[in-house]
């Protein structure tokens, strides 16, 4: 009886620790001049090219939200190494129909 009270620990520990591995949701904040800009960490496992299209997606939900499109303005890629999490700064416009 005791040891299932141990792994019952172990697990929800480990539970614990993935769950401060998982990223905050992207926040989407307005640049000024009709832009937004959105800030996406990728997890260490994922190319820069992965955390790219997720802000990229992102982006494209937002403004189709409010019926608009997409339209790329600049990007802004971090990680230095191949092991380092990777960073994506987007600013964007939502252009009408």
């Amino acid at each position: 009886m005791r040891s299932g009270r141990i792994n019952r620990v172990f697990v929800i520990i480990a539970f614990a620790a993935l769950a401060g591995c998982a990223s905050a949701p992207a926040k989407i904040v307005p640049a000024g001049n009709d832009a937004y800009r959105l800030s996406v960490s990728g997890a260490r496992y994922e190319s820069q090219a992965d955390t790219n299209s997720k802000a990229l997606n992102i982006a494209s939900d937002y403004c189709a939200k409010m019926g608009k499109h997409l339209m790329f303005r600049q990007s802004t890629e971090s990680g230095d190494h191949s092991w380092d999490p990777k960073q994506e700064d987007l600013t964007f416009v939502c252009s009408g129909a």
